[in-house]
Protein backbone atom coordinates (compact mmCIF):
# COMPACT_ATOMS: atom_id res chain seq x y z
CA UNK A 1 0.00 0.00 0.00
CA UNK A 2 1.39 3.42 -0.96
CA UNK A 3 1.98 5.94 2.06
CA UNK A 4 1.04 9.21 0.20
CA UNK A 5 2.84 12.47 1.69
CA UNK A 6 0.43 14.18 4.25
CA UNK A 7 0.27 17.97 4.55
CA UNK A 8 2.13 18.80 7.12
CA UNK A 9 1.74 22.63 7.45
CA UNK A 10 -0.86 25.41 7.81
CA UNK A 11 -2.05 27.75 5.23
CA UNK A 12 -0.31 30.98 6.72
CA UNK A 13 2.30 28.95 7.16
CA UNK A 14 2.68 27.84 3.16
CA UNK A 15 1.73 31.51 1.98
CA UNK A 16 5.12 32.99 4.05
CA UNK A 17 7.11 30.24 2.53
CA UNK A 18 6.00 30.91 -0.98
CA UNK A 19 6.41 35.00 -0.50
CA UNK A 20 9.57 34.65 0.67
CA UNK A 21 10.84 32.10 -1.51
CA UNK A 22 9.68 34.11 -4.46
CA UNK A 23 11.24 36.92 -3.30
CA UNK A 24 14.57 34.74 -3.10
CA UNK A 25 14.71 34.82 1.13
CA UNK A 26 13.71 31.17 1.63
CA UNK A 27 15.38 29.43 4.24
CA UNK A 28 15.86 25.59 4.08
CA UNK A 29 12.38 25.13 5.59
CA UNK A 30 10.57 26.86 3.36
CA UNK A 31 11.90 24.59 0.75
CA UNK A 32 10.65 21.70 2.65
CA UNK A 33 7.43 23.47 3.13
CA UNK A 34 6.98 23.76 -0.57
CA UNK A 35 7.85 20.46 -1.38
CA UNK A 36 5.78 19.06 1.50
CA UNK A 37 2.77 21.30 -0.14
CA UNK A 38 3.50 20.33 -3.97
CA UNK A 39 4.24 16.55 -2.97
CA UNK A 40 0.91 16.03 -0.92
CA UNK A 41 -1.25 16.50 -3.73
CA UNK A 42 -0.38 13.28 -4.94
CA UNK A 43 -2.82 11.67 -3.07
CA UNK A 44 -5.88 14.01 -4.40
CA UNK A 45 -4.47 13.38 -7.84
CA UNK A 46 -4.70 9.26 -7.35
CA UNK A 47 -7.98 9.91 -6.19
CA UNK A 48 -9.40 12.31 -8.91
CA UNK A 49 -8.23 10.32 -11.85
CA UNK A 50 -9.99 6.63 -10.46
CA UNK A 51 -13.40 9.11 -10.47
CA UNK A 52 -12.31 10.67 -13.80
CA UNK A 53 -11.85 7.30 -15.76
CA UNK A 54 -15.16 6.03 -13.93
CA UNK A 55 -17.10 9.09 -15.71
CA UNK A 56 -15.17 8.88 -19.21
CA UNK A 57 -14.71 5.69 -19.71
CA UNK A 58 -15.32 4.51 -23.08
CA UNK A 59 -15.39 8.23 -23.95
CA UNK A 60 -11.76 9.87 -23.23
CA UNK A 61 -9.34 9.36 -25.65
CA UNK A 62 -7.07 9.63 -22.65
CA UNK A 63 -6.58 10.39 -19.68
CA UNK A 64 -3.50 11.92 -17.53
CA UNK A 65 -2.07 13.74 -14.47
CA UNK A 66 0.79 15.47 -13.05
CA UNK A 67 1.84 17.55 -10.50
CA UNK A 68 2.89 20.76 -11.13
CA UNK A 69 7.04 21.05 -11.37
CA UNK A 70 8.78 23.53 -8.42
CA UNK A 71 9.78 26.26 -11.39
CA UNK A 72 6.87 26.24 -12.89
CA UNK A 73 4.95 26.94 -9.58
CA UNK A 74 7.87 29.55 -8.76
CA UNK A 75 7.11 31.08 -12.19
CA UNK A 76 3.17 31.33 -11.70
CA UNK A 77 4.07 32.93 -8.19
CA UNK A 78 6.28 35.55 -10.11
CA UNK A 79 4.05 36.38 -12.78
CA UNK A 80 0.88 36.36 -10.48
CA UNK A 81 2.17 37.97 -7.12
CA UNK A 82 -1.56 38.94 -5.44
CA UNK A 83 -1.75 34.88 -5.53
CA UNK A 84 -0.31 33.16 -2.55
CA UNK A 85 1.08 29.65 -2.82
CA UNK A 86 -1.64 28.02 -0.39
CA UNK A 87 -4.22 29.24 -2.99
CA UNK A 88 -3.04 27.97 -5.71
CA UNK A 89 -5.15 25.75 -8.00
CA UNK A 90 -3.54 23.63 -10.25
CA UNK A 91 -0.69 21.87 -8.58
CA UNK A 92 -2.43 18.73 -8.74
CA UNK A 93 -3.49 18.51 -12.80
CA UNK A 94 -6.05 15.66 -14.44
CA UNK A 95 -6.31 15.87 -18.50
CA UNK A 96 -9.20 14.70 -20.38
CA UNK A 97 -8.98 14.34 -24.30
CA UNK A 98 -12.13 14.04 -26.42
CA UNK A 99 -13.00 13.35 -30.02
CA UNK A 100 -15.14 16.04 -30.17
CA UNK A 101 -17.19 18.82 -27.91
CA UNK A 102 -19.89 16.86 -27.76
CA UNK A 103 -18.24 13.97 -25.32
CA UNK A 104 -16.11 16.97 -23.92
CA UNK A 105 -19.40 18.14 -22.76
CA UNK A 106 -21.06 15.08 -21.54
CA UNK A 107 -18.17 13.88 -19.42
CA UNK A 108 -17.93 17.70 -17.96
CA UNK A 109 -21.94 17.13 -16.85
CA UNK A 110 -21.45 13.77 -15.76
CA UNK A 111 -18.72 15.04 -13.58
CA UNK A 112 -20.79 18.08 -12.00
CA UNK A 113 -23.67 15.27 -11.62
CA UNK A 114 -21.41 13.51 -9.38
CA UNK A 115 -22.99 12.56 -5.79
CA UNK A 116 -19.71 13.47 -4.10
CA UNK A 117 -18.63 15.99 -1.47
CA UNK A 118 -15.77 17.45 -3.69
CA UNK A 119 -17.01 21.16 -4.38
CA UNK A 120 -16.80 23.11 -7.85
CA UNK A 121 -14.59 26.50 -6.33
CA UNK A 122 -15.87 28.30 -9.18
CA UNK A 123 -19.63 28.59 -11.46
CA UNK A 124 -19.68 26.63 -14.51
CA UNK A 125 -18.97 29.28 -16.88
CA UNK A 126 -15.41 30.87 -15.14
CA UNK A 127 -12.66 28.59 -16.96
CA UNK A 128 -14.56 27.75 -20.27
CA UNK A 129 -11.85 28.76 -23.12
CA UNK A 130 -14.29 27.21 -25.89
CA UNK A 131 -17.04 29.72 -25.56
CA UNK A 132 -14.14 32.52 -24.38
CA UNK A 133 -10.72 31.59 -25.76
CA UNK A 134 -8.09 33.10 -24.41
CA UNK A 135 -6.14 36.12 -25.59
CA UNK A 136 -3.34 33.46 -26.53
CA UNK A 137 -5.53 31.23 -28.73
CA UNK A 138 -6.08 28.86 -25.92
CA UNK A 139 -8.99 26.74 -25.88
CA UNK A 140 -10.43 23.84 -23.82
CA UNK A 141 -12.23 24.10 -20.03
CA UNK A 142 -10.77 23.59 -16.93
CA UNK A 143 -12.52 23.27 -13.73
CA UNK A 144 -11.26 23.60 -10.24
CA UNK A 145 -12.58 20.79 -7.20
CA UNK A 146 -11.69 21.53 -3.86
CA UNK A 147 -10.89 17.90 -1.96
CA UNK A 148 -13.95 16.94 0.81
CA UNK A 149 -14.14 13.50 2.22
CA UNK A 150 -15.71 12.52 5.59
CA UNK A 151 -13.53 8.84 5.90
CA UNK A 152 -10.74 9.45 8.44
CA UNK A 153 -7.97 8.17 5.90
CA UNK A 154 -9.15 10.91 3.83
CA UNK A 155 -9.46 13.83 5.79
CA UNK A 156 -5.74 15.23 5.88
CA UNK A 157 -6.13 15.98 2.20
CA UNK A 158 -9.40 18.18 2.85
CA UNK A 159 -8.83 21.33 1.27
CA UNK A 160 -6.40 20.81 -1.33
CA UNK A 161 -7.63 21.57 -4.99
CA UNK A 162 -6.68 19.69 -8.41
CA UNK A 163 -7.44 21.18 -11.61
CA UNK A 164 -9.33 18.88 -14.43
CA UNK A 165 -8.38 20.07 -18.30
CA UNK A 166 -11.16 19.24 -20.79
CA UNK A 167 -9.78 19.74 -24.72
CA UNK A 168 -10.73 18.20 -27.87
CA UNK A 169 -8.01 16.23 -30.28
CA UNK A 170 -7.84 19.25 -32.05
CA UNK A 171 -7.70 21.84 -29.10
CA UNK A 172 -4.97 19.51 -27.54
CA UNK A 173 -2.79 19.79 -30.76
CA UNK A 174 -2.95 23.09 -30.55
CA UNK A 175 -1.47 23.06 -26.99
CA UNK A 176 1.01 20.86 -27.79
CA UNK A 177 2.28 22.84 -30.25
CA UNK A 178 2.85 25.90 -28.29
CA UNK A 179 4.35 23.77 -25.49
CA UNK A 180 6.77 22.47 -28.08
CA UNK A 181 7.46 26.16 -29.77
CA UNK A 182 8.17 26.90 -26.56
CA UNK A 183 10.87 24.51 -25.85
CA UNK A 184 12.67 24.82 -29.38
CA UNK A 185 12.35 28.97 -29.34
CA UNK A 186 12.54 29.55 -25.65
CA UNK A 187 9.47 31.89 -26.02
CA UNK A 188 6.85 31.94 -23.13
CA UNK A 189 3.63 31.96 -25.77
CA UNK A 190 0.97 30.05 -23.62
CA UNK A 191 1.56 32.78 -21.13
CA UNK A 192 0.82 35.93 -23.52
CA UNK A 193 4.80 36.35 -23.11
CA UNK A 194 5.99 35.32 -26.56
CA UNK A 195 8.06 37.79 -29.35
CA UNK A 196 4.88 39.02 -30.95
CA UNK A 197 5.17 37.41 -34.55
CA UNK A 198 5.35 33.70 -32.53
CA UNK A 199 2.10 34.56 -30.13
CA UNK A 200 0.13 36.05 -33.48
CA UNK A 201 1.55 32.81 -34.98
CA UNK A 202 -0.53 31.12 -32.69
CA UNK A 203 -3.60 33.25 -32.33
CA UNK A 204 -4.13 32.69 -36.60
CA UNK A 205 -3.51 28.75 -36.16
CA UNK A 206 -5.90 28.37 -33.05
CA UNK A 207 -8.79 30.30 -35.31
CA UNK A 208 -8.04 27.98 -38.47
CA UNK A 209 -8.50 24.62 -35.89
CA UNK A 210 -11.70 26.50 -34.52
CA UNK A 211 -13.25 27.47 -37.30
CA UNK A 212 -12.59 24.28 -39.94
CA UNK A 213 -12.88 21.19 -37.38
CA UNK A 214 -15.14 22.30 -35.02
CA UNK A 215 -17.20 25.16 -36.80
CA UNK A 216 -16.64 27.82 -34.01
CA UNK A 217 -14.44 30.88 -33.41
CA UNK A 218 -11.17 31.83 -31.64
CA UNK A 219 -9.73 34.93 -30.77
CA UNK A 220 -9.67 36.32 -34.56
CA UNK A 221 -13.02 36.02 -35.20
CA UNK A 222 -12.90 39.63 -36.90
CA UNK A 223 -10.73 38.09 -39.84
CA UNK A 224 -12.48 36.76 -42.77
CA UNK A 225 -10.98 33.23 -44.17
CA UNK A 226 -9.37 34.76 -46.65
CA UNK A 227 -7.53 37.39 -44.86
CA UNK A 228 -6.66 34.58 -42.06
CA UNK A 229 -5.47 32.24 -44.32
CA UNK A 230 -3.25 34.75 -45.77
CA UNK A 231 -1.72 36.17 -42.62
CA UNK A 232 -1.17 32.83 -41.32
CA UNK A 233 0.23 31.95 -44.33
CA UNK A 234 2.92 34.81 -44.51
CA UNK A 235 3.54 34.12 -40.64
CA UNK A 236 4.42 30.41 -41.43
CA UNK A 237 7.06 31.40 -44.38
CA UNK A 238 8.28 33.75 -41.62
CA UNK A 239 8.75 31.52 -38.68
CA UNK A 240 8.99 27.54 -40.92
CA UNK A 241 7.28 26.19 -38.04
CA UNK A 242 5.16 23.93 -39.61
CA UNK A 243 8.26 22.01 -41.32
CA UNK A 244 9.93 22.56 -37.86
CA UNK A 245 6.97 20.28 -36.15
CA UNK A 246 6.79 18.15 -39.21
CA UNK A 247 10.46 17.51 -38.79
CA UNK A 248 10.27 16.22 -34.99
CA UNK A 249 9.69 12.65 -34.41
CA UNK A 250 10.08 11.99 -30.67
CA UNK A 251 11.43 8.66 -31.75
CA UNK A 252 13.75 8.08 -28.65
CA UNK A 253 10.73 7.76 -26.65
CA UNK A 254 9.17 4.14 -28.83
CA UNK A 255 12.67 2.90 -27.03
CA UNK A 256 11.67 3.65 -23.02
CA UNK A 257 9.60 1.84 -21.11
CA UNK A 258 7.58 3.61 -18.60
CA UNK A 259 6.07 2.74 -15.09
CA UNK A 260 2.91 4.52 -13.23
CA UNK A 261 5.33 7.08 -11.57
CA UNK A 262 7.35 8.53 -14.40
CA UNK A 263 10.26 11.51 -14.56
CA UNK A 264 10.18 13.33 -18.41
CA UNK A 265 13.54 14.91 -18.69
CA UNK A 266 13.80 16.98 -21.53
CA UNK A 267 17.62 18.06 -22.28
CA UNK A 268 18.02 21.80 -23.15
CA UNK A 269 21.99 21.72 -22.98
CA UNK A 270 22.59 18.83 -25.35
CA UNK A 271 24.46 18.59 -28.70
CA UNK A 272 22.80 17.58 -31.93
CA UNK A 273 23.48 13.90 -31.79
CA UNK A 274 22.58 13.24 -28.49
CA UNK A 275 19.09 12.15 -27.00
CA UNK A 276 17.48 14.90 -25.82
CA UNK A 277 14.56 13.07 -23.97
CA UNK A 278 15.40 10.82 -20.68
CA UNK A 279 13.52 8.75 -18.53
CA UNK A 280 13.08 8.00 -14.91
CA UNK A 281 10.57 5.34 -13.71
CA UNK A 282 9.21 4.52 -10.15
CA UNK A 283 6.67 1.98 -8.82
CA UNK A 284 6.09 4.19 -5.61
CA UNK A 285 4.77 7.75 -6.00
CA UNK A 286 6.54 8.98 -2.95
CA UNK A 287 9.96 7.93 -3.95
CA UNK A 288 9.46 9.61 -7.45
CA UNK A 289 8.43 12.64 -5.59
CA UNK A 290 11.50 13.02 -4.06
CA UNK A 291 13.74 11.76 -7.14
CA UNK A 292 11.45 14.86 -8.93
CA UNK A 293 12.86 17.41 -6.34
CA UNK A 294 16.41 16.30 -6.52
CA UNK A 295 16.58 16.44 -10.80
CA UNK A 296 14.98 20.31 -10.44
CA UNK A 297 18.15 21.26 -8.35
CA UNK A 298 20.57 19.48 -10.02
CA UNK A 299 19.44 20.56 -13.75
CA UNK A 300 17.55 23.93 -13.38
CA UNK A 301 16.90 25.77 -16.17
CA UNK A 302 19.25 23.44 -18.52
CA UNK A 303 15.79 20.75 -18.72
CA UNK A 304 12.23 20.82 -18.49
CA UNK A 305 11.41 18.30 -16.01
CA UNK A 306 7.88 16.85 -15.15
CA UNK A 307 6.23 13.61 -13.25
CA UNK A 308 3.87 12.26 -14.53
CA UNK A 309 1.48 9.29 -13.64
CA UNK A 310 -0.75 7.36 -15.83
CA UNK A 311 -2.43 3.84 -16.28
CA UNK A 312 0.03 2.46 -19.19
CA UNK A 313 2.73 3.71 -21.66
CA UNK A 314 0.27 4.82 -23.96
CA UNK A 315 -1.59 6.30 -21.78
CA UNK A 316 1.24 9.01 -20.70
CA UNK A 317 2.39 9.32 -24.48
CA UNK A 318 -1.24 10.45 -24.97
CA UNK A 319 -1.59 12.93 -22.47
CA UNK A 320 1.63 14.58 -22.60
CA UNK A 321 2.93 14.19 -25.89
CA UNK A 322 4.53 17.63 -25.91
CA UNK A 323 7.75 16.10 -23.85
CA UNK A 324 8.21 13.73 -26.78
CA UNK A 325 8.13 17.03 -29.32
CA UNK A 326 5.36 15.21 -31.08
CA UNK A 327 3.32 18.28 -32.93
CA UNK A 328 2.45 16.23 -36.15
CA UNK A 329 -1.25 16.63 -35.29
CA UNK A 330 -0.95 20.18 -34.99
CA UNK A 331 0.42 20.04 -38.51
CA UNK A 332 -2.07 17.80 -39.98
CA UNK A 333 -5.32 20.01 -38.72
CA UNK A 334 -3.59 22.83 -39.89
CA UNK A 335 -2.29 21.61 -43.46
CA UNK A 336 -6.15 20.00 -43.89
CA UNK A 337 -7.54 23.49 -42.27
CA UNK A 338 -5.63 25.52 -45.00
CA UNK A 339 -7.28 23.53 -47.82
CA UNK A 340 -10.34 24.32 -46.33
CA UNK A 341 -10.11 27.88 -46.01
Amino acid sequence: MVNFVKPRYTSSKIRSAGKRIVKGKSTTEDNKVLENFRGSHAYILNTFQANIRNHSKGIATSVGQRLKRRNTILDKLAREPSMPLASMHDIAGCRMIFEGIDDLQRVRASMHSARWKHSLTHGPQRFDYIESPKITGYRGIHDVYQYAVNSIGGRPWNGLKVEIQYRTLPQHAWATAVEVADLITSNRIKFADAQTHYLRYFQLSSEIIARTTEGQKSCCSELSDIELKREFQAADRRLGLLQTFDNLRGTSAKRLKFKRNTILIFRFDLRADEEALELRTFENVNRAIEAYDDLEREFGEKADIVLVRGESEENIRDAFRNYFSDARAFVDFMRDGLEVL
